[in-house]
């Protein structure tokens, strides 16, 4: 009988079994994500999105029965950004202000409830502080063409303290308070491939060249174009360009892009994502 009260205690004990046993592992997780921080060497926190995202992606996939797809993610989310903190101070930096409030949002639910977030006045200074270690991401909105100043074009340069794109926020469609916000979180790892990822190169030229011609020219030099943001300076023009799978900072078709015959000036790797679940994968 499925009301039958003995029948519900029992139910009731296996699912106090399977919370002491979710408990354990957590903490056992718990023990070896500390762990890690006491091995390194340095202070910052290790921090590796790509790998985040094949554990969902295989999370996802092997999922069955009632338990909600998106509260699975939401749950993970949670362990790894507590893991995160468990390895050093760990810390999110992102614009204030009433206009930028969505992006708070999206930080707090991709990088976890407890996460300390840094609301800044600037996109600058959000890349300031992650240069300097100050926080260990930042979160910035998505770019958009012909903006007068885009945060994306102080990451056109080479040094191991440049920030750069490692995720997109958020992984999975969201179900509290981010609504329909995106944006880019910026970081000093390096992107790893996952098999589904997107790479963003920064690359500069003049003004005579024209947009198609630059397309052929980026395709020409073994990329698989899928967008482009640009902005204008005096006697240039700097293309945040999209493109399929990984682009390491010393990738030699950059070099490449950048040649004698070439009308691009310079190009670098300004980092990149794994591809975000979509709504079908959650059903």
């Amino acid at each position: 009988m499925p009301n039958d009260p003995s029948t519900l205690a029992d139910l009731r004990q296996e699912i106090d079994r399977i919370d002491d046993a979710i408990h354990d592992q957590l903490m056992r997780r718990g023990e070896l994500q500390a762990a890690i921080g006491r091995a390194k060497t340095g202070s910052e926190v290790y921090l590796r999105p790509g790998r985040e995202a094949m554990v969902l992606r295989r999370l996802i996939a092997r999922h069955e029965g009632a338990f909600p797809k998106a509260v699975l993610v939401r749950i993970w989310r949670e362990v790894f950004a507590a893991g995160l903190s468990l390895q050093n101070q760990f810390s999110v930096a992102t614009l204030s202000g009433q206009k930028n409030a969505p992006l708070a949002n999206l930080a707090r639910d991709h990088f976890g409830t407890l996460t300390q977030i840094h609301a800044l006045p600037s996109a600058q200074r959000v890349l300031q502080m992650v240069s300097e270690g100050e926080a260990t991401v930042g979160v910035l909105p998505m770019p958009e063409s012909e903006e007068a100043d885009p945060w994306w074009r102080r990451m056109a340069r080479s040094g191991a303290r440049i920030p750069r794109v490692i995720a997109r926020l958020p992984f999975a469609p969201p179900i509290s308070t981010a609504g329909q916000a995106e944006g880019l979180a910026v970081g000093l790892s390096q992107q790893e491939d996952t098999g589904d990822d997107r790479a963003y190169i920064v690359v500069e030229t003049d003004h005579t060249t024209s947009r198609s011609a630059l397309k052929r020219a980026v395709e020409a030099g073994g990329f698989s174009v899928l967008d482009w943001k640009y902005c204008r300076g005096d006697s240039d023009a700097l293309y945040l360009v999209e493109v399929a799978g990984c682009v390491a900072p010393d990738d030699p078709r950059l070099r490449r892009l950048a040649g004698d015959d070439s009308s691009i000036a310079a190009a670098w790797s300004v980092g990149g994502y794994a591809r975000p679940l979509d709504a079908d994968a959650l059903t």
